[in-house]
């Protein structure tokens, strides 16, 4: 949601100016090598940052932090966007069963339109191409037989220390409120 305008009025005004200082900032900040490491990537363009806060926030006149603050709320803004644009949706909270029904009811039927016979070829390609971009984009999981089995086991295998210990020593866990335990 955008409460405050920024994206409709920035979509008016396509300015030159921005888009001449991002060329800059972009130039000089980023690594010129062809495959430059991530390390050096993430510290060229904090150095960046620092720098252009450093003259965005001058020692000798006063600024308000609120100035730069609205700045950083820009670009976290528009980063937030882009995420959403180009690295998919958002992650499905694991709680909430409603969401990961959908997910798994959308993804239930793209496996049933690739793997149907009576599916057109262009149809079914799709189908699997967006499976496929669920699974890339850590939207959807698809866990082996001896993985489940595997997790299945350390919890059977926590349980049952649990509940050794619990029959050793029932008073290292306490139970109901805080309060109540004091």
């Amino acid at each position: 949601m955008d409460f405050t305008g920024t994206r409709r009025a920035a979509r008016e005004s396509e300015s030159q100016f921005f888009r001449e200082i991002g060329a800059d900032i972009i130039a000089n900040v980023h690594p010129s090598e062809r495959d430059p490491l991530r390390s050096e990537v993430v510290s060229r363009w904090r150095l960046g940052g620092y720098r252009l806060a450093s003259y965005l926030l001058p020692t000798r006149k006063k600024r308000f932090p609120e100035e730069l603050s609205a700045f950083l709320a820009g670009m976290h803004q528009r980063m937030k966007e882009y995420e959403q644009e180009h690295l998919g949706p958002t992650i499905v909270d694991p709680f909430n069963i409603d969401a990961c029904e959908k997910l798994e009811a959308k993804a239930n039927k793209f496996l049933k339109l690739a793997t149907h016979p009576n599916t057109g070829e262009n149809e079914a390609r799709s189908a699997a191409m967006n499976l496929a971009r669920m699974i890339a984009s850590s939207e959807l999981a698809i866990l082996g037989w001896e993985r489940v089995r595997h997790f299945t086991q350390k919890f059977n295998d926590l349980e049952q220390a649990f509940a050794l210990i619990r029959r050793e020593n029932p008073l290292w866990f306490l139970y109901g409120e805080r309060e109540q335990n004091h």
